[in-house]
């Protein structure tokens, strides 16, 4: 009787022990190919990044190549190879925005980069008109090697902008379809208060022009420290520590949101302003006359930076100051409450890699 009992109880302990165990294992196997488990629009949201970027930098790097591997580089000078660089290095940048939009579920991540993407369409026929510009003023070679790499140019670049273009257009079908996937994501997440899910809203706006922000003020710097600086000048060692500089701040004021420090936000706010106050000097002083022949071949590059620049900074004051509005409201708790179970649910055996 008493061995009938124990065997009972031995089987009756291992049971609950055995239906638990086999959970955990199809859990992590769930884990492992959670990134597979995204629809077919954000699949194929990130695989027209990819292609476009894939053959955007293939078109890019032959027309680099045309300019290194040649005496073009002599007359013409470094700003084409310059302007080709940031061109590669923006659709690379843009492939992670898109994936991470993805991943996050953002809408207003998904809206962003089909703006940045109509930037570089734009960017595109700034460089078309650029290139032929600086072929014009070519007098080292013969008028035959001009008219040949102009032809050769000219179609890259026409390829170049219809392939943007044509994207563009699957971009914005593939983002009225994410819109109305990922609405239901805020849902789950921050819960039916409409008080608080407009709170979300204009945090997640934050956070994505802060993420624009950091490509616009990098290659306008990058482009002012090569181009236009020469290492004898003042600007120039300031100039590359304001690189890294500007990235720790940005990264200072998802912070402070996130967490609601009003002091952070107020020296947020400080350096906004900074940044307003110097691209305006930048934008009146590339029009100077005086100053004008400093900025002659990369004039309209530099204005198109520094102008989208300063519209973002001023989106980032208005944003900032909406986020500052909601401080003590109810937000905090659901951003941090987030961020803590990201980090639980990312521990060994009990991993969904989802912030939901």
């Amino acid at each position: 009787m008493s061995t009938e009992n124990f065997v009972g109880s031995t089987f009756e302990s291992d049971q609950p022990r055995k239906l638990y165990d086999y959970p955990q294992q199809e859990r992590s196997t769930e884990t492992r190919f959670h990134f597979l488990t995204i629809s077919k629009h954000s699949t194929y949201f990130v695989l027209t990044a990819i292609f476009e970027a894939a053959v955007v930098i293939a078109l890019e790097s032959v027309i680099f190549a045309k300019f290194i591997n040649s005496d073009y580089k002599k007359s013409i000078g470094q700003g084409i190879p310059v302007y080709l660089m940031i061109f590669i290095i923006c659709q690379v940048y843009q492939i992670g925005i898109a994936w991470d939009a993805v991943r996050m579920q953002n809408t207003i991540q998904v809206i962003a980069f089909i703006l940045l993407n109509m930037c570089c369409l734009i960017y595109s026929g700034f460089q078309f008109q650029q290139l032929q510009e600086a072929m014009d003023q070519d007098t080292e070679n013969s008028e035959k090697d001009v008219e040949h790499l102009k032809y050769l140019i000219t179609r890259l670049l026409i390829v170049n902008v219809v392939i943007i273009g044509v994207c563009e257009l699957i971009y914005l079908y593939l983002g009225a379809r994410l819109y109305q996937e990922f609405g239901w994501r805020i849902y789950k997440k921050i819960g039916a208060d409409p008080i608080i899910r407009n709170m979300y809203r204009w945090y997640q706006i934050l956070l994505t022009i802060l993420k624009i922000d950091m490509f616009f003020f990098l290659g306008y710097s990058i482009q002012y420290l090569v181009l236009v600086l020469h290492s004898g000048d003042v600007e120039f060692p300031l100039t590359i520590i304001a690189l890294p500089l500007i990235c720790l701040f940005l990264i200072l004021a998802v912070y402070a949101v996130r967490h609601e420090s009003k002091p952070l936000v107020i020296i947020f706010f400080v350096g906004l302003a900074a940044g307003c106050a110097y691209f305006i000097f930048k934008i009146v002083r590339m029009y100077t006359p005086s100053e004008i022949t400093k900025y002659k071949n990369v004039l309209k590059f530099l204005t198109f930076f520094a102008s989208v620049s300063l519209a973002l900074l001023v989106l980032t004051i208005i944003n900032a100051g909406v986020c500052w509005s909601n401080f003590n409201k109810g937000l905090k708790q659901h951003l941090l409450r987030d961020r803590t179970e990201t980090a639980l649910t990312q521990n060994p055996g009990d991993r969904t890699l989802s912030l939901d």
